[in-house]
């Protein structure tokens, strides 16, 4: 998986206007800085998908009659 990058638009780029924040991958975002096009400004922190802390199972507890 690729990082994405935050850049700062110097042209029209993607039909969002000059001085926007898009979201880049790396490689991209890395061709474009070289060209004059953007201006890399950070790297987008991945949200991680934590999921809920599993419940012990229960004990199934049969009661004799």
């Amino acid at each position: 998986m690729s990082k994405k990058l935050k850049v700062k638009t110097m042209a029209v780029f993607n039909g969002q206007p000059v001085g926007s924040t898009i979201e880049l991958d790396e490689k991209t975002a890395r061709k474009y800085e070289a060209l004059k096009y953007c201006e890399v400004i950070g790297e987008v922190k991945s949200a991680k998908k934590e999921s809920a802390p599993k419940k012990p199972a229960k004990s199934s507890s049969k009661k004799s009659e």
